[in-house]
């Protein structure tokens, strides 16, 4: 190899240098994008966690999301964070009237609406779970810690739902401490 070619080598590496040396500053030629959310099987969920970021903040709490994530087939979450409320932020529950199950666990930031099969369908809730038959708002307080995420699917006893995009909440109020984290409560109309 002559000098000219040694030369015309040596300036290739310095520009092929400085244009990754360019491009790792700007970040541009590097980034890798988020992966899609899993579910404990590794199944792809079928939407993100999106939560009020001005009402609520991430904490880490990994025994109460462990609570609320489920395989495939077993409901529940398929991805979650866990927050803590910072200002309070109303929610809405639709529950089954004969089984006085008022104030449980799961919620919806969204006021309920639609046909209640369409509802059922979208938070994947079995029949036999509840009747869908009545509906509460409340406002969380601050201080109250939830779990939001997308739903998992689920095996019912005469049908199965997909996993689903929509975000649930789940309230983690033991009956002791409901008087602290629930307030402003009233029955609303519910589905039709």
């Amino acid at each position: 190899m002559g000098i000219r070619e040694k030369g015309d080598a040596m300036m290739f590496t310095h520009r092929f240098a400085a244009v990754l040396l360019t491009a790792w500053m700007s970040g541009c030629a590097m980034q890798v994008p988020a992966p899609e959310p899993q579910g404990i099987d590794g199944v792809a969920c079928a939407g993100a966690i999106e939560a009020p970021v001005d009402a609520l903040t991430v904490v880490r709490d990994e025994a109460l999301r462990a609570r609320v994530i489920g395989a495939s087939g077993q409901g529940g979450l398929c991805d979650a964070k866990v927050f803590e409320v910072t200002r309070p932020i109303r929610v809405y529950r639709i529950w089954d009237a004969a089984r006085g199950t008022r104030l449980g666990v799961w919620w919806s930031l969204e006021h309920p609406a639609g046909s209640p099969e369409a509802y059922r369908a979208a938070f994947a809730i079995c029949p036999e779970w509840s009747a869908l038959d009545a509906a509460v708002a409340c406002t969380l307080q601050q201080g109250a810690r939830v779990v939001i995420g997308p739903g998992q699917s689920v095996r019912c006893a005469a049908i199965d739902y997909p996993r689903s995009a929509v975000n649930q909440v789940f309230v983690a109020a033991e009956p002791a401490s409901v008087p602290a984290v629930f307030a402003d409560c009233e029955d609303i109309p519910g589905l039709r």
